[in-house]
């Protein structure tokens, strides 16, 4: 039986349990965080590193194994190897012997009794590294179709590979895999209340690129440590914001009440709140820690006017909202987070085929409820970060066929920027391969007067 054991101060072992974790449900970066105190800067980059490296290629990790160990293994067995291939083939500064006997070592604490299978495969796996370049590589097995091919390589599940295939074509999808595999940096969003970009950049330690969408957001070119210990983030002067989801404030207009109806912790409304910062702004979600994190946030950037937040659940008629109909009332919707695997790519891994249908029909009645909250001529935005056809593009079709008081929403009101974004007749639609920016979809209503 494997040895019991707590918290570590190895960064591998901290890796080996924060997977195990991970693969039982538990989001890697909350797992990590746990432990943090026990690691030096040096150990958590490590182990950071060899979770997000291990979760993001694990298919492929898969069939390296499958290739040497016919039978079928013990799943810490297969973890403690996942966790010694992708060092030998993704972690060039460590040498190979160091890799095999390091693994090998955690092998023996944590599957005593199978080091030897580990040292095998390890050893195998090195050996054919001499003689040919085996990373990147294509280890699915013989007869697999393309599609199961293009999954093994990406690592990315087949019913996924199947869905951006069917929706985007096969050389499509194979981009858009391949970008999902590419870790980006934080994006940060400036404050407009306090600063502009220019002097945020200037304020950075580090060099940065404008994004080329958001007139708000910069994109840290080279950075170290946590986003909080940057210049300038205790004072309030940005956040992080993908692009993706800063666009929302050219989609706003000039509203003067407006609802976040699905609020979280407010990412998205606080940065239209920056640019509006006299409408009046109403949160709301069913989480109350959200909306207390929430506010937190509207203090740190300073906004003239505090939100109003209210726990309570969109869906409930018996639950009252505090105010309306409103001007402006935004929908980011629950969803399958699929445009986000870049940053959490243990999301490819954690949904299932049957979550999208489930999450479309919840998001349409959500959209439903939020359109009797909108006011005569006042506008209505449904947004998702994901990439799938059902719950972006589908859900706003079924949408319009039955509220025919709302009306799409045309270009013409909209930013100029935004026209190569724009989809008729009314969203837009962003993805990584295409954009370099989260995976994200935008559905636009008016209201008829």
């Amino acid at each position: 039986m494997p040895v019991k054991i707590g918290f570590s101060d190895d960064p591998r072992l901290v890796a080996y349990q924060v997977l195990w974790e991970v693969q039982r449900g538990k989001r890697p970066e909350e797992a990590l965080s746990a432990r943090w105190a026990l690691l030096n800067g040096r150990d958590r980059a490590l182990a950071s590193a060899l979770v997000y490296d291990t979760v993001r290629n694990r298919s492929r990790l898969d069939a390296l194994i499958n290739l040497k160990v016919s039978f079928r293994t013990d799943p810490k067995v297969r973890l403690v190897l996942q966790l010694g291939l992708v060092q030998l083939f993704l972690f060039n500064r460590v040498p190979q012997f160091v890799v095999v006997s390091q693994t090998v070592e955690l092998a023996k604490k944590v599957v005593p009794g199978r080091h030897k299978l580990v040292n095998a495969v390890l050893r195998s796996w090195t050996r054919e590294k001499e003689t040919a370049p085996v990373w990147p590589m294509e280890p699915a097995p013989p007869g697999a179709t393309a599609v199961e091919r293009l999954a093994v390589f990406y690592s990315h599940p087949v019913w996924l590979v199947e869905k951006m295939v069917a929706s985007l074509g096969f050389r499509a999808a194979r981009a858009l895999a391949a970008a999902n595999n590419v870790p980006v940096p934080p994006t940060i969003r400036i404050n407009p209340l306090k600063t502009t970009r220019e002097m945020v950049a200037d304020l950075l330690p580090f060099s940065t690129k404008p994004t080329p969408w958001s007139p708000w957001g910069l994109v840290p070119e080279s950075s170290a440590g946590p986003p909080e210990n940057w210049p300038g983030y205790a004072e309030g002067l940005w956040a992080i914001q993908d692009e993706a989801s800063q666009i929302l404030g050219l989609l706003v207009g000039e509203p003067k009440t407006i609802l976040d109806a699905c609020a979280g912790l407010g990412g998205k409304s606080l940065a239209v709140a920056a640019l509006s910062p006299e409408a009046e702004l109403i949160c709301v979600d069913r989480n109350s820690a959200a909306l207390e994190a929430l506010k937190q946030e509207a203090q740190r950037l300073g906004l003239p006017k505090m939100p109003t937040v209210a726990a309570i659940e969109l869906n409930d008629p018996a639950q009252a909202l505090p105010g309306g109909p409103f001007d402006l009332v935004v929908l980011d919707a629950p969803c399958s987070g699929l445009g986000v695997i870049r940053r959490r790519p243990d999301i490819k891994w954690s949904r299932k085929p049957g979550d999208i249908s489930v999450l479309a029909e919840t998001q349409l009645k959500l959209l439903f409820r939020s359109a009797d909250l909108v006011a005569a001529g006042g506008r209505l935005i449904y947004c998702v970060c994901t990439t799938t056809d059902e719950e972006g593009p589908e859900v706003l079709e079924q949408f319009f066929k039955k509220r025919s008081d709302f009306l799409p929403l045309s270009m013409e009101r909209l930013e100029p920027a935004l026209k190569k974004l724009f989809h008729p007749p009314a969203s837009l639609r962003l993805f990584p391969h295409l954009h370099g920016t989260d995976g994200f979809f935008y559905g636009l209503a008016e209201k008829k007067s």
